[in-house]
């Protein structure tokens, strides 16, 4: 008889307990890495679904996702991380975060989702959610402030979509990215208008 799995929002709580010492990002991923990418993304997206991060969390998230896109593209089949990034320790703040809102939002996910009908090859579905994967990374790490909620939706969504091979998950999340893309498309847009504007008028002073 198969032993059931145990679900991800159980494992954090556990990780997560008040009498437990500062959490490392190491710590989940010893925890978590054994099933696969989807899970670590979920992980990952939970403090990020925190709208003002402290300084510097969104932009370490935002190297590990560009690092695990990487893994994916290049076909490892679960995911690596150097030892400094291991060591990084969770600020009080982000642990609280994820105790209080990320592990009930996680249990509410895990009600809905269940393996759907993907439209594209397995291995095709991986390398695409890689690339997405990349561009939230990019993102993260970039200094865009306000901008962390959308890009974890997204990246929680395609982790789900990928643990539990849900077609519909992994659409949505696909959706949110570019819903990402086209927010920060339009805004530099409207920045480099003002820009050349500025330039105009000082050229005619």
């Amino acid at each position: 008889m198969i032993e059931p799995v145990k679900p991800l929002s159980n494992i954090l709580e556990e990780l997560l307990r008040e009498d437990q010492p500062p959490l490392t990002v190491g710590e989940i991923t010893d925890r978590v890495a054994r099933r696969g990418f989807g899970l670590f993304m979920i992980v990952l997206a939970l403090p990020t679904l925190i709208p003002v991060l402290p300084w510097g969390s969104a932009a370490v998230i935002g190297l590990l996702y560009t690092l695990l896109a990487i893994q994916m593209l290049i076909g490892l089949d679960r995911p690596w991380l150097p030892k400094g990034m291991r060591k990084y320790r969770l600020s009080d703040r982000v642990v609280t975060g994820l105790r209080t809102r990320g592990v009930p939002f996680l249990r509410r996910i895990e009600r809905f989702s269940r393996p759907r009908a993907m439209m594209l090859d397995e291995r095709i579905v991986l390398r695409l959610v890689a690339v997405v994967l990349l561009v939230l990374g990019v993102i993260l790490v970039s200094p865009i402030p306000f901008l962390n909620t959308l890009p974890a939706l997204s990246a929680m969504f395609l982790g789900v979509g990928l643990l539990n091979r849900d077609g519909l998950f992994l659409l949505i999340g696909v959706l949110l990215a570019v819903t990402v893309a086209a927010i920060i498309a339009f805004g530099g847009g409207i920045l480099f208008g003002l820009f050349n504007d500025l330039l105009k008028w000082l050229r005619r002073r």
